[in-house]
């Protein structure tokens, strides 16, 4: 059931104990204030000094792709003792230095919105704050003190907000007065933070809250819509998992504007997700469907089933993830997608997979260099990890005559991770894996993880007898970008961008590519020898990539 929370009402929830200490170890008072016509908001806090006369407050100035966040901060003074105060960029602390003899100490700090203009994708991880509302993350709102236990009690009080004003944030909603009791700082420091204009909904899912807070006016969809898909998402995965162990969860979108296409970002933080959303009719509750699965799925698959080394088992994390993502929708026909969808997106991703450039490169090779620099190894475990998942899944249900699946080992990896805290070794992977397969396959692993082979999806759409196609249309731009991507360093001759008439050495004024789609133009605005050229095309080739018929038969053989 779906509720419209007025911002005037307070949400109870039990995460927090209602006991305080006379003094909590940390506490803050938040408030807004304007200064020179602009809004800020006005931090002041309390802690214990460290002994030596010196205490560090942790408050990067580089987090999470951005840079120069000091710029967002005011004035910071010393409230109850003489001292001195010094910004170390490089460390990323705030250094206050004070008499030997104090016990605790007073600060307050101006925090301030630091870019014009609306809203952009470039901007949603910056401090947002203006006369509407506030939009920030832990790690550039609050200064934290070093000499700290790693777990504290903290307290928050948001004082002098007007009744009507939204407090909304991942320990709870419509609180001003919240004390997180025994709160490890790791994850107070993993936590969104917004007030304002934000409308909150929220729901149950076996008892335990959920929410969803938004603001502005949605173009593509109705925000009892998006509440739907969020309830729909974590009933159903809680359930596949067993686990309904997290007494409150919300999720915090805000739009942003957008001329052209469509984009989305979203950050898992604590007891919360975090998503920034373009605010246009390219955009649509489907992008929304599949966002919500993934992020939320990485709960279990990633966060509780940990990598023991990231980037070497992103396969799993990543590709397993995406897999389930499909799975879960599909399965419990989440906004009315069914087997379908499961088909069509299954048969997406054998594509972008053929057509990827690093398509059998070995697993080595996605490190972090790559992963992060490269958009081709970005999106490989993705891809190869969700059709290794898909060939698993279908070979164990195979040779098990419908037993088991690949639901069993999940439910085991899971089981394994919360009871011995056992992290995800390629090692430990094949143990599991050979409960469950017919045959070597230490040597299967090897050949199609380790060394990136593509797994063999004729011979087994043949076995279980399913309707394929063995040829399909795949992705290829069919050109090269210069270094600085203002032209044409090759192109692949009778591609469609040469039967187009792209050439080599051509200058790009103009462009708009899809990534990898096969359904949307390239279109080029070029320039060769002082002349302008416009130029459309659709980027794919043929080539042989197995491709499943959306069929009814299909369908229920996969078990849709």
């Amino acid at each position: 059931m779906l509720k419209r929370v007025l911002p005037t009402a307070l949400l109870a929830t039990f995460l927090f104990s209602c006991q305080q200490k006379s003094t909590s170890d940390l506490s803050y008072s938040i408030s807004s204030v304007t200064r020179d016509s602009i809004t800020q908001l006005h931090i002041k806090m309390e802690f214990a000094a460290d002994t030596s006369g010196v205490t560090n407050l942790s408050f990067p100035n580089e987090a999470w792709g951005e840079t120069d966040l000091y710029q967002t901060l005011g004035s910071i003074q010393l409230l109850n003792v003489e001292g001195a105060i010094e910004k170390d960029l490089d460390s990323g602390r705030i250094v206050l230095m004070h008499p030997k003899n104090v016990e605790r100490l007073k600060v307050e700090y101006l925090l301030q919105q630091d870019f014009d203009g609306e809203l952009s994708s470039r901007a949603v991880y910056r401090p947002i704050i203006n006369q509407d509302y506030f939009h920030l993350f832990s790690h550039n709102m609050f200064m934290v003190p070093e000499n700290t236990d790693d777990k504290i009690d903290i307290s928050l009080s948001w004082a002098d907000f007007p009744e009507d004003y939204t407090i909304h944030n991942s320990f709870g909603s419509g609180e001003r007065e919240q004390s997180l009791v025994d709160m490890d700082k790791n994850q107070f420091g993993n936590a969104i933070f917004v007030g304002g204009d934000f409308r909150v909904f929220d729901g149950e899912v076996k008892g335990n809250k959920i929410s969803l807070a938004t603001r502005g006016e949605w173009v593509p969809f109705k925000d009892e819509e998006v509440f739907e898909v969020l309830d729909q998402t974590l009933t159903h995965q809680r359930n596949f998992w067993g686990d309904h162990s997290q007494g409150y969860f919300t999720v915090t979108m805000q739009p942003f504007p957008q001329e052209m296409g469509s984009s989305f970002q979203g950050t898992g933080l604590t007891n919360s997700f975090a998503t920034s959303v373009s605010n246009n009719d390219f955009t649509e509750i489907g992008q929304m469907v599949y966002l919500f699965n993934h992020e939320l799925m990485h709960n279990w698959i990633g966060h509780t089933i940990q990598n023991d080394n990231e980037e070497e088992q992103y396969w799993f994390s990543e590709g397993f993830t995406e897999y389930y993502t499909f799975k879960n929708i599909a399965k419990n026909k989440i906004n009315g997608l069914d087997g379908a969808f499961f088909i069509q997106e299954i048969n997406r991703t054998i594509r972008d997979l053929y057509a990827s450039p690093v398509v059998e490169a070995p697993n080595a090779e996605i490190n972090y260099e790559n992963f992060w620099t490269n958009y081709d190894y970005s999106k490989l475990p993705y891809w190869r990890g969700a059709v290794f998942a898909f060939y698993l899944d279908l070979k164990i249900q195979e040779t098990s005559n419908g037993k088991k699946s690949l639901n069993d080992v999940m439910h085991r990896l899971y089981a394994d991770a919360t009871s011995k805290n056992q992290k995800l070794t390629h090692d430990y992977f094949l143990t599991v894996l050979n409960d469950y397969w017919k045959g070597d396959f230490e040597s299967f692993f090897q050949k199609h993880i380790e060394e990136g082979q593509k797994v063999d999806l004729v011979g087994l759409f043949s076995d279980l007898e399913l309707e394929f196609s063995p040829m399909s249309d795949i992705y290829e731009l069919g050109f090269t970008f210069s270094d600085d991507r203002k032209s044409i360093a090759s192109v692949v001759e009778g591609s469609a961008a040469w039967q187009a008439g792209v050439r080599k050495g051509d200058e790009v004024f103009s462009r708009s590519i899809w990534q990898g789609s096969i359904d949307h133009d390239v279109e080029l605005g070029l320039r060769r020898n002082g002349q302008e050229l416009k130029i459309a095309y659709r980027p794919i080739t043929k080539a042989e990539v197995p491709q499943l018929e959306s069929t009814q038969e299909n369908i229920q053989k996969l078990g849709f």
